[in-house]
């Protein structure tokens, strides 16, 4: 990567009509990392790098991680299948279980009144998630 105080050079270096070859050896650079710089600059008006926009986008924004703990909070004996088809989801109930678990920091509990046969799971909040057991 080229620091940006590098690349206002390399840009001023083109306007006032230096070659691509000239600049390459002036700079030591690449001739793509100069053309890439150049089409940047063309683009956008700025030497500033793009911003890194990678990896995949969450299955369930904010706003809908929001309204998934309400859900879970009315309605704490509900089911990963019931909240799949209540907010229209269109992902596993795997990944539904995760993003219980791991992002909202909830847990299944069961019931201890109900027969073992017919034990539902339900969800607690998790209190001790990402508390240190050195703590007093």
């Amino acid at each position: 990567m080229i620091n940006i105080e590098i690349r206002k050079l390399i840009v001023a270096a083109r306007k006032d009509g230096m070659g691509i070859s000239e600049i390459m050896k002036t700079f030591q650079v690449k001739r793509t990392a100069v053309y890439n710089l150049l089409q940047l600059v063309k683009e956008t008006g700025s030497v500033e790098p793009r911003p890194h926009a990678r990896g995949r986008k969450p299955a369930i924004d904010a706003e809908g991680m929001k309204c998934l703990e309400e859900l879970i909070i009315a309605q704490p004996d509900i089911t990963l299948q019931e909240i799949k088809e209540k907010m229209n989801l269109k992902i596993s109930i795997p990944a539904i279980c995760k993003i219980v678990k791991n992002k909202l920091h909830y847990q299944y509990k069961k019931r201890q009144y109900t027969p073992v046969s017919e034990i539902e799971r339900t969800y607690k909040k998790n209190e001790i998630c990402g508390k240190s057991g050195n703590q007093k």
